[in-house]
């Protein structure tokens, strides 16, 4: 039995950051009053494991633990890692990128990541007791999936306790592209070795991100098996939809939309899964690109096949009790689906997860 369902065998969701990490600049800033105005109680209650396409507690167990001691002591340290970062400008829409290194005198042994993504990445490939310390809200069950794994005596820290991470004295903190400037000014100012990881929004950026904690950690082999269980486990996925799919004339078109009417276009990781899928995120096909409100014509308009709404949200009543929607064909075929916040924010390995469970909603009943 994996270490995760021994752990916590219903659970099968979680979110990738704080409120505020995610308001400084992660692609699903929109859900922030869903957030706000949503229960724990909502979130638990979808918990549940789905059957379809695959087991959710066997799919975590193992995406959640991908390390194997080496066979021979660790080689080519000190070294320097040389890596792409990505730069993601929201508010011109355009990207840049820029090479960078950082310097590793021995294998890190004293970790500490600061974000939820690279956390739940780090889990799986080394050894747990290299990590030294978590941010706060790994701890919290409502964002994150590893909160009933962590030891309790794990110390944590807040988004901006440099001195406190500092006072740890790691030998290599793993940052995000949101990470606060000023704390990664202090680390830098402090000489603790650091590399900041850059933007992404799809499975294949993702992947990247594991393979470049693998060379910084000296765990190369757990994190290309990471990579290849989530290859072997979305070909699971894609078989079992496609055979599910042979009784449909077309694929779906599907569209997220929330109660402060955004979308989620082409650049997000709900796309990302929709592309997975096989299926048409609708918005990306009308030309959006990150996050847009649209109104209510434009939804009747497009007139999607299955709308997806946040789990822990009121909006399919809302959206079910609008007269100008009640000849939407997802209104008439009560094909408004909800989908935990936890899986939307999806930044780690466990976005195969999200794309499992989205299949489940498209595709475990015919519509």
């Amino acid at each position: 039995m994996s270490a995760w369902k021994k752990s916590h065998p219903n659970m099968a969701s979680r979110f990738c950051s704080t409120v505020k990490q995610i308001l400084a600049g992660f692609i699903w800033a929109g859900l922030l009053t869903i957030l706000l105005g949503g229960t724990a109680m909502a979130a638990e209650k979808a918990r549940g494991a789905r059957k379809f396409p695959l087991e959710m507690d066997a799919l975590m167990g193992a995406l959640s633990d991908t390390h194997r001691p080496a066979a021979v002591s660790v080689q080519g340290f000190p070294r320097t890692v040389s890596y792409r970062f990505v730069r993601y400008d929201f508010a011109s829409d355009r990207m840049s990128e820029e090479t960078r290194s950082v310097t590793l005198a021995h294998q890190p042994q004293r970790i500490i990541p600061h974000s939820i993504g690279l956390t739940e990445i780090l889990w799986a490939i080394v050894p747990h007791e290299r990590l030294i310390a978590v941010h706060k809200s790994c701890k919290d069950r409502q964002f994150s999936f590893l909160a009933p794994l962590l030891p309790k005596n794990l110390p944590t820290y807040g988004t901006e306790d440099a001195e406190i991470v500092i006072g740890y004295r790691p030998d290599l903190v793993l940052t995000s592209f949101y990470s606060n400037e000023n704390f990664l000014h202090q680390l830098q100012t402090a000489h603790v070795p650091l590399a900041q990881f850059g933007f992404f929004d799809d499975l294949e950026s993702i992947k990247d991100q594991i393979l470049l904690a693998g060379r910084l950690t000296g765990e190369e082999a757990s994190a290309q098996r990471l990579v290849s269980v989530m290859n072997e486990k979305l070909r699971d996925i894609q078989t079992a939809v496609r055979q599910r799919r042979q009784k449909m004339s077309k694929p779906p078109s599907v569209l997220y939309y929330d109660n402060m009417a955004y979308v989620a276009g082409a650049g997000t990781t709900f796309d990302s899964m929709c592309r997975a899928l096989g299926v048409v995120n609708i918005a990306a096909a009308k030309g959006i690109r990150n996050f847009k409100q649209i109104d209510y014509e434009t939804l009747l308009q497009w007139n999607p096949d299955v709308i997806i709404v946040p789990e822990e949200s009121t909006f399919d009543r809302q959206l079910y009790n609008q007269e100008i929607l009640a000849t939407a064909r997802a209104v008439r075929q009560k094909n408004i689906r909800k989908m935990p916040t936890v899986y939307l924010l999806s930044s780690s390995q466990y976005l195969i997860a999200s794309i499992n469970y989205l299949a489940g909603l498209l595709y475990e009943s015919s519509f």
